[in-house]
């Protein structure tokens, strides 16, 4: 296998600390003229991307069509519901 089938592990590492912290930025130096709501999709949208490239370049299944790419954002998508559930019913109170 030559180097370049490889994925490119170390720009999508590179990626993920980036969208860790703006993930902390967002929960823990959140800007108070940031609606709750605004920030919950934010903080999604950032998860989806996530998950992504895990899925895609630390699982090598960027080019694979297989079944396990289905359940595992199938998994990640049940995981994500819950969570935008559970912060819905907060806000609801």
């Amino acid at each position: 296998m030559r180097h370049s089938d490889h994925p490119n592990c170390s720009r999508a590492l590179l990626l993920l600390l980036a969208l860790t912290g703006c993930m902390f930025v967002l929960t823990r130096a959140l800007p108070d003229g940031i609606p709750s709501a605004l920030a919950a999709a934010m903080i999604a949208t950032i998860a989806v991307i996530k998950v992504r490239l895990v899925v895609l370049d630390f699982l090598g299944l960027r080019e694979a069509n297989t079944p396990l790419t289905a359940a595992l954002w199938s998994w990640a998508a049940f995981v994500l519901l819950i969570a935008v559930a559970r912060t819905a019913l907060q806000l609801s109170v």
